[in-house]
């Protein structure tokens, strides 16, 4: 299977023998799908009322609901957003968007002058996420922080990308490991600062693999259709088998990229947890792909059979499994962490990023 393949584990504490002694927490994700049904619907027939102004309220109860319900360590975590600054946030994020549907139909010059910008000021907006969205995050009276600077992320978020566009993703793997060293090396928790120690070459099977499954799904397909069309003919008969044979490749083709793309997903995320240390601290992700594979391809068919009232279970279902293929390996007491000075966080960058849907998966 592609998921037998373990990803490999962060640092070199597992070698030492002097370390203080280790214990292993795992979260514990106490939520249900009945409960949390009861606050989904409320939210959505509240945005539904307010035209959508009551969404920022409706996403501080449902995070509130799914950090007070992981507990690690014996400690659950917080969620210290306010409604009012998601509803700024939101409002002109919103506002972008509106802006750039409607150039699109009669500025087509404004529209690019947009999308540029916006294209531009990308990385700069994934630090302002990542800042406010650590900054509202909180474990054991502590709040964890952001500290890089927009200006660090035009390397990774950027020119990795632009490079990697320019060798047709070959570097890709060398990109995807700057940016999760960005990401996990900005973050601190307290006073203490997480480390990050992947290496390019753990990224490079991975990406092999997706690669190679890729190209073998695309061969396969124009296979499958090329003998689909010699064999049936120019007969009433044989068209319809070439275009009932094309559906099927079609949905065989969507399917398998699908399962690729979980796989490169779920990959990655174990890649950055089990290469990512805290104060000597470490951790452990063991997601698999075939579980997350069915979890998402179950989820998508209850929600759509359901017409999206089996939302709150999904949600549930994927935090629960999460929770449950990840570990904290700890040596030596929590509180020595001290609380750092802090400053506040705008939340115009995490909404704008979440409204234009170009939010990196990075795994967190």
């Amino acid at each position: 299977m592609l998921d037998s393949i373990p990803a490999a584990p962060a640092g070199d504490f597992h070698a030492s023998g002097d370390l203080p002694s280790e214990q292993r927490h795992q979260p514990v994700f106490s939520g249900r799908a009945g409960e949390y049904f009861g606050i989904w619907f409320v939210n959505l027939l509240l945005s539904i009322v307010t035209l959508g102004i009551y969404s920022a309220w409706a996403k501080v109860r449902t995070e509130r609901y799914f950090y007070a319900h992981t507990r690690l360590a014996g400690a659950s975590f917080e969620y210290l957003a306010s409604p009012i600054a998601i509803l700024k946030g939101r409002l002109i994020a919103y506002a972008v968007v509106i802006c750039l549907v409607l150039s699109a139909q009669f500025m087509p010059a404004l529209y690019l002058l947009m999308v540029l910008t916006i294209g531009l000021l990308m990385p700069a907006l994934i630090v302002w996420s990542l800042r406010f969205r650590a900054r509202n995050s909180a474990w054991r009276g502590l709040s964890f922080r952001f500290d890089h600077d927009p200006g660090e992320a035009y390397g990774p978020f950027l020119l990795w990308p632009w490079l990697s566009g320019l060798t047709l993703s070959l570097l890709y793997p060398a990109m995807k490991r700057r940016q999760h060293a960005f990401v996990v090396e900005g973050h601190r928790f307290g006073s203490k600062r997480f480390q990050f120690s992947g290496r390019t070459g753990q990224y490079i099977p991975t990406y092999l693999m997706m690669l190679g499954g890729g190209i073998a799904m695309l061969v396969v397909f124009a296979f499958v259709i090329g003998a689909a069309a010699a064999v049936g003919g120019d007969t009433a008969t044989g068209k319809a088998v070439l275009g009932g044979t094309m559906v099927l490749a079609m949905l065989g083709l969507y399917g398998s990229f699908f399962a690729l793309i979980v796989f490169m997903r779920v990959r990655y995320a174990n890649l950055m947890w089990n290469n990512t240390s805290l104060a000597g601290h470490a951790f452990v992700s063991t997601l698999r792909v075939r579980d997350m594979a069915w979890l998402y391809f179950s989820n998508l068919v209850a929600i759509v059979v359901t017409l999206g009232l089996a939302t709150p279970w999904a949600m549930v279902r994927l935090a629960r499994y999460r929770a449950s293929r990840f570990t904290l390996v700890a040596r030596g007491d929590f509180d020595e962490f001290v609380a750092a000075s802090e400053s506040r966080a705008d939340a115009t960058g995490a909404e704008l990023v979440d409204a234009l849907d170009a939010g990196l998966d990075l795994g967190l």
